[in-house]
């Protein structure tokens, strides 16, 4: 799936309708952590805390923060709601950057980014939830392994890039630490992307969403993968491909009890779902890449011709 290709001339372009400011977390404090035990003592949690926001921050920095407070406010209130819904007693913060590709970030502490390529994709607000309680399951699960000392901090955020800008670049950037395969091992492993493919089903479930609507995700997902080129696999390969995770999912689905009951306001969803086409759209026409969806750019926006002058 290929990523966008930032460059001067459409940030700078793009910057002119959106304002790319980061949102703060709302009513988090420093020390809001999980209880001792959950996944690790209290002064394990503060540090894993404070690693986590300095990941949060460097994505931040390299990404481009939605600066839409309505769109930010409904993604963080969706994540909450299903955080919640997951019984955990995590502290969370979700953050939403603009960017095409089709993924999202979990970090230490809590901190969690999503793609607006998640939002632009997904066909309900059952699907974006199935996302982001994907993501609150790594946390629930303590997916990030061990704590690091702050001795490792410095050589952990140099891993950072490799994360955002995950491919030979970022790999060359992440083979030269040696927190790599800890890291590696504990973070991205293919079982616990399947472990919390499951968790994420069950959360749905809690909160009062078909929990099908993640297999119709990734159905969505493994054909705009194969529209621009295939799945990714072999030894790049850090999570279990699309087609995979459905086929599981299916095989879990039927052995869940019915969603709870809970009122969604699906309309508000599709309206935020079209704030991020209309940029998708704008962006494509700006710089002239591919519009997610579509297999060639649009045209190019063009001004009107001046009246011909009069003598």
């Amino acid at each position: 799936m290929a990523a966008v290709h930032w460059n001067r001339r459409g940030v700078a372009m793009l910057g002119l309708v959106v304002t790319f400011l980061p949102v703060p977390a709302r009513g988090r404090r420093h020390d809001a952590l999980l209880p001792d035990g959950v996944c690790g003592n209290r002064e394990a949690m503060l540090e894993a805390s404070r690693v986590g926001k300095a990941m949060l921050q460097q994505s931040l920095a390299a990404g481009m923060p939605w600066g839409d407070e309505s769109l930010n406010e409904y993604v963080n209130r969706l994540g909450q709601n299903l955080a919640r819904s997951s019984g955990s007693q995590q502290v969370f913060s979700f953050y939403l950057i603009y960017n095409h590709e089709v993924n999202a970030r979990s970090f230490p502490g809590g901190y969690i980014v999503i793609y607006s390529g998640v939002i632009s994709l997904a066909e309900s607000e059952a699907e974006l939830a199935s996302v982001l309680s994907h993501e609150i399951a790594h946390e629930n699960a303590c997916d990030w392994g061990p704590v690091p000392t702050k001795d490792n901090l410095i050589e952990l955020l140099s891993l950072v890039p490799g994360m955002v800008f995950w491919g030979p670049a970022g790999l060359a950037i992440v083979a030269g630490s040696g927190w790599a395969g800890r890291l590696l091992r504990a973070r991205v492993s293919r079982s616990a992307e399947q472990r919390a493919d499951r968790l994420a089903a069950q959360y749905l479930v809690r909160a009062g969403y078909d929990p099908r609507a993640a297999v119709q995700f990734f159905q969505r997902l493994q054909a705009q993968q194969e529209r621009l080129g295939g799945e990714p696999g072999g030894l790049l390969a850090t999570h279990p491909q699309a087609s995979e995770r459905r086929k599981k999912l299916e095989k879990i689905v039927p052995s869940l009890p019915p969603p709870e009951f809970a009122l969604h306001d699906e309309a508000e969803f599709l309206r935020m779902r079209q704030a991020v086409r209309n940029y998708d759209e704008m962006y494509a026409r700006l710089v002239g890449v591919p519009w997610p969806g579509q297999d060639v750019p649009p045209p190019k926006l063009s001004r009107r011709p001046p009246p011909p002058s009069s003598r």
